[in-house]
């Protein structure tokens, strides 16, 4: 299955998580019965977003049930829709965090992803069995911890002094999941139609300074220095709309 499908089988659910506007609420439930996913996920799937500023951690995917409905629960830290909400009030100070923002929402939107490619479509015990072994397996550490004291397996939990925007290969995927989680990252931090979006003001900037600064490119995608280092493929496409453009106007 390559990105662009699961992206487009998936752009539904990925549409319910707030990238570009702050929650007010301090959950967000994404109903899985009234969006085009597949019946297995409809049936099989609860999934929410919770705001807590208490937890020792930036933000954090848990698996509370992985038997019946799976219920995963994606905890952020609420100084972040506050601050992002203050961004776009007029408030420039919180440019960084904003950007940091962002990068906490994808990766915690890559381990749904993930955790839902893993989940059989076949509803038999024996499939089901399956899936929980593959999360077992993967986060045998957390899992049996978390059964030892009675408590929730966190899949994953982001610290303000990692990058969200590192991981390696095989951090989201389950045994045989064949996504390129690199590219679906980028896809998810920076699509295409966001970089569009951020040539003609980017181009303002050009025409009255004669200089674009990263700080310039991250006001207009919430994308850091730090994601561009990491994945210069995104920065080729942006230098390449720019070209575009800047030879569209002579």
């Amino acid at each position: 299955m390559d990105v662009s499908f699961t992206l487009w089988s998936l752009k539904e659910v990925i549409a319910k998580i707030p990238f570009d506007n702050p929650s007010d609420s301090d959950t967000v439930d994404i109903d899985f019965s009234e969006i085009a996913a597949p019946y297995y996920v409809k049936q099989g799937f609860k999934v929410s977003i919770i705001y807590e500023d208490s937890l020792p951690y930036e933000a954090c995917c848990s698996i509370y049930s992985p038997k019946n409905v799976v219920t995963i629960v994606i905890i952020m830290k609420r100084v972040y829709e506050s601050n992002f909400k203050a961004w776009q009030g007029g408030d420039k100070t919180f440019l960084k965090q904003s950007c940091f923002r962002r990068e906490l929402y994808t990766h915690e939107s890559c381990h749904l992803i993930a955790i839902i490619r893993a989940f059989p479509s076949d509803r038999s015990s024996r499939a089901r069995e399956d899936f929980i072994n593959k999360i077992k397996e993967k986060f045998s550490k957390t899992v049996n911890t978390a059964e030892e004291i009675k408590a929730v397996p966190l899949i994953s939990a982001e610290t303000p002094s990692a990058s969200p925007s590192v991981f390696d290969k095989e951090h989201f995927r389950y045994s045989n999941d064949d996504v390129n989680y690199f590219k679906l990252y980028q896809e998810l931090m920076l699509p295409y139609d966001r970089l569009v979006d951020a040539i003609e003001p980017l181009y303002d900037i050009l025409e009255k300074t004669m200089n674009i600064t990263i700080e310039d490119v991250a006001r207009e995608t919430f994308v850091s220095e730090n994601f561009f280092t990491l994945f210069p493929e995104k920065l080729t496409v942006l230098k390449e709309l720019l070209s575009k453009r800047i030879v569209n106007q002579g």
